[in-house]
């Protein structure tokens, strides 16, 4: 059976997650609120892993306060830029597999049709900046 782990278990997608989580009978779920898998903690993660030996992990984890992250943006870049390069780097280690969930804000609104993965990012404020840093780190690493 493959072992997935879910960090950000008690965020709005952890927890969707978690209901869908039983019509999955050949997947067993770990799911990890920051309380369980502090993210940025390298040490922590590391810990998880060696415990788990998971096949997939899906990040849910986020800092999601954007009115907050523009006020205290290093909060914002410590989860959604510095915990994501963690779970990158050990996964990377694990070879298991990293699926990250990001966000429309690393996109600036103006295009007037949706958006698709050849179009540029261009976030304009720190919680899309935050995310996007995320998302380089996951391309660089992995």
């Amino acid at each position: 059976m493959k072992k997935v782990l879910v960090t950000g278990a008690n965020g709005q997608l952890g927890q969707c997650l978690q209901k869908i989580a039983p019509s999955y009978k050949k997947l067993n779920f770990i799911f990890n609120g920051s309380k369980e898998l502090d993210i940025t903690n390298i040490l922590e993660i590391e810990g998880a892993f060696v415990k788990g030996n998971f096949d997939y992990c899906i990040n849910c984890a986020a800092y999601t306060n954007v009115e907050q992250a523009e006020k205290t943006p290093d909060i914002a870049y410590k989860v959604n830029a510095e915990g994501v390069k963690n779970l990158a780097n050990v996964c990377k280690s694990y070879n298991t597999t990293l699926i990250h969930i990001s966000t429309d804000y690393v996109f600036d609104g103006e295009k007037d049709e949706p958006y698709t993965v050849k179009d540029v990012p261009n976030p304009i404020n720190e919680y899309g900046k935050s995310k996007l840093l995320g998302e380089k780190h996951i391309q660089e690493i992995m």
